[in-house]
């Protein structure tokens, strides 16, 4: 029975059927081939997707948008550009490190790659950076948005497997810290071979022109405290969202809308960069993001009810533990699995369809069902960036006009130290662990 509800969604998918069609679509052929009651699939669609936890997703994606639109995003680049100092590939290491502050504001993605690259696109094009390498660096951490906290993934995963989202948090940090220091080591040696210029010399020489501040203006003012006190209310929203909830002020759902109240603040009135007249134009875009990524999980979590009902969780469960039961060859094997996924689906999609098949595999293990969630999410990060379908390569392509091809060429020693990544994740927990 499992035939014809994978087979139709693979048809679906290889004649370049949206993914939410796939997943639904297939659902129904098998519901109707079947003769299961019908009013199950409006249960289950709705049931996808009714959970208070998911209510921080609109938020944090509206929180996103204002903070791109109020010059948040801005400050961030000011700070890190001034933090990194004078090395090789400087504004790449900038570029990153502002992706994993961001991370800590958005909880996405696809806002980090549209806010970071937006913002570095002028100046990484005059410091001599080629297009696609530069958006490939911006593809390539953006999708830190998902395992530094506040994490949309991680609020996903803790609602499918009953998780604290707060555990989550707190191994994010250190997981987030991880993928950052690999991507910078393939920055790093390949802006040194192709000779482009230092952070320092670029901002000094007006190339990073952020704020629109004047070549002498830059020169003076970098000296002192300018970019750091600039961005102070800019960085108080991470402190804001993750300390507010590790200190047990308010959830994750609240902290998603006081990022969007604090994000309205400080950009109206603080950075004056946003104006009310701003805020219904903004609250448009957001939504209909919403929309896309909701309608998405109702039509995935349709689809894994389908799989329970015809239990291939427990089949592929008996399968693999038949196969073998060495802990590291099952995650290895659910490691290739996730990153094939990933090459072809959305991460939300994935969770729903992959987390009631493997996780009790990994609970059989003994292994912690934390550290399974930041080793998935990790995972996860990874398909945003690998090729045909990976959202954050094609959302950052846009933004900085490349070729899809040329930047997919460009991300091959990134997802070489994305996977080296995932494996001290995977196969050393307490690198992640330790912080619990």
């Amino acid at each position: 029975m499992g035939g014809l509800l994978f087979g139709t969604a693979l048809l679906l998918l290889v004649v370049g059927a949206p993914i939410v069609t796939a997943l639904g679509l297939s659902s129904l052929v098998f519901i109707y081939a079947n003769d299961i009651q019908h009013v199950v699939v409006i249960q289950k669609l709705f049931a996808g997707i009714d959970s208070a936890a998911l209510l921080a997703v609109p938020f944090f994606i509206l929180a996103g948008d204002l903070m791109n639109q109020g010059g948040i995003a801005k400050r961030i680049v000011n700070m890190a550009a001034v933090a990194v100092g004078n090395i090789h590939g400087g504004l790449g290491v900038v570029a990153i490190i502002s992706c994993m502050f961001f991370a800590a504001i958005s909880g996405s993605g696809i806002a980090t790659a549209a806010a970071i690259g937006g913002v570095m696109m002028a100046g990484m094009l005059r410091a001599g950076y080629s297009r696609s390498f530069s958006a490939t660096i911006v593809a390539a951490a953006s999708p830190i948005g998902i395992i530094i906290p506040p994490s949309i993934a991680f609020i996903i995963y803790a609602v499918l497997s009953k998780v604290a989202v707060s555990d989550l948090y707190k191994v994010g940090f250190p997981a987030g810290f991880i993928v950052g220091i690999a991507l910078i080591v393939p920055t790093i040696l390949i802006a040194k071979k192709r000779g482009y210029k230092d952070t320092a010399d670029q901002i000094a020489s007006g190339d990073l022109e952020v704020i629109g501040l004047a070549p002498e203006e830059q020169r003076k003012k970098l000296k002192g405290l300018h970019y750091f006190l600039d961005s102070l209310w800019a960085l108080g929203t991470p402190v804001i969202i993750v300390g507010g909830v590790f200190a047990g002020i308010f959830t994750p759902t609240e902290s998603a809308v006081v990022a969007v109240i604090y994000s309205i603040i400080i950009g109206i009135f603080v950075y004056k960069e946003m104006t009310w007249k701003d805020i219904p134009r903004i609250f448009l875009s957001s939504a209909i993001s919403t929309a896309g990524i909701m309608v998405i999980m109702a039509a995935a979590a349709l689809f894994a009810w389908v799989m329970v009902y015809v239990k291939i969780p427990q089949t592929i469960l008996d399968s693999v533990l038949a196969l073998t039961t060495s802990k590291y060859l099952i995650l290895l094997i659910i490691n290739v699995i996730v990153l094939i996924a990933g090459m072809f689906m959305e991460s939300g999609s994935i969770q729903y369809i992959l987390v009631p098949i493997a996780l009790p595999i990994a609970l059989t293990l003994g292994i912690d069902p934390v550290h399974f969630g930041i080793m998935l999410t990790t995972n996860l990060a990874i398909g945003m960036l690998t090729p045909p379908f990976g959202i954050t390569l094609f959302t950052s392509a846009r933004v900085f006009g490349a070729s899809i091809q040329d930047v997919t060429r460009e991300t091959l020693p990134f997802l070489a130290a994305l996977l080296v990544a995932l494996a001290i994740i995977t196969f050393i927990p307490q690198s992640v662990m330790w912080i619990l």
